[in-house]
């Protein structure tokens, strides 16, 4: 999180501090250690800033020069039933594909992409980043450059020489699922180009695409749990999302979408979400399959 993790400076008050260890059990980068019946902050230099420590204390007994204690806000209590009311929103939680029209405004979007900030980063990394396309002649441009790019991919799967350079690629499972799926795709996109039926974004006012730095295993993760935050942000709010897997796929594959839409070298698409005011009404939650869990056991 922080460019000079040697200058960050992490200070015990001992009369406030009544030895609870707490800070030392919470911090996950072992910059404390004891002496005695002392606390030392021994190795300030490994703090990945994620708080922990001041948010742990009791007695608000720690001060980090990086984090003012007066940018930390109390825990909330919790609802009788936050469990049965968490369920109810993660089952009730649809993916929208019919939106009203109306545009959702900058600063709605706005609180949409803050309420993310909290999702989990690889080391507190906070790397995520977002570029949202806002308004119908903004998102038009991306389903224009995501349509091109399925349209491309067809061509290049009927050529068998092509198609052999790819699959070595991206396997042979692979190319034989799109060659399968390919001429609806390119029938749909095609329609979608010229302009029968938007059948990628769904005429959304406005569409998010995350991405973010680092290894890109850990960017795709923290994209893909900042997305699900957004989703239920959204849901929250009377507001629709849907997670749009073909526009993802564009531009993890496709360099110069990736140029055009303006993620530079060094970054990873994770996710990209179409957002807007719902119109209609799901009033039943579909059956899903059930979760499979494998017990591990040493042979």
């Amino acid at each position: 999180m922080f460019s000079t993790r040697d200058k960050i400076d992490i200070s015990v008050d001992d009369g406030r501090c009544i030895l609870c260890r707490s800070c030392a059990l919470a911090c996950p980068s072992r910059v404390f250690s004891w002496e005695g019946d002392e606390i030392d902050v021994h190795h300030p230099g490994r703090c990945i800033g994620c708080g922990h420590c001041v948010a742990v204390c009791p007695q608000e007994a720690l001060t980090h020069s990086e984090l003012p204690n007066e940018s930390f806000e109390p825990v909330p209590e919790r609802l009788p039933d936050a469990a049965g009311t968490l369920d109810g929103i993660l089952r009730s939680r649809r993916s929208r594909r019919r939106f009203s029209g109306d545009p959702l405004g900058r600063e709605v979007i706005e609180e949409l992409v803050q309420a993310t900030g909290y999702s989990p980063t690889s080391t507190n990394s906070q790397n995520v980043r977002f570029i949202v396309f806002e308004g119908p002649e903004r998102v038009k441009k991306l389903t224009e450059w995501t349509s091109r790019y399925y349209l491309k991919l067809g061509r290049q799967l009927a050529n068998p020489f092509v198609r052999l350079a790819i699959s070595l690629a991206v396997g042979r499972k692979t190319v034989n699922a799109y060659r399968f799926r390919m001429p609806a795709i390119v029938d749909m996109f095609r329609a979608t180009l010229e302009g029968e039926e938007d059948r990628l974004f769904y005429d959304a006012p406005a569409v998010a695409v995350i991405f973010a730095s680092g290894l890109p295993h850990l960017a795709s993760a923290s994209c893909n749990l900042a997305a699900m935050q957004l989703l239920l942000a959204a849901d929250a709010r009377g507001i629709g999302g849907c997670f749009n897997g073909y526009a993802l796929t564009a531009l993890v594959r496709d360099k110069k979408v990736r140029q055009l839409v303006g993620i530079g070298k060094g970054y990873t698409p994770g996710a990209v979400v179409a957002l807007g005011r719902t119109a209609g009404k799901f009033y039943r939650i579909p059956p899903r399959n059930k979760q499979r869990i494998i017990w591990w056991e040493e042979e």
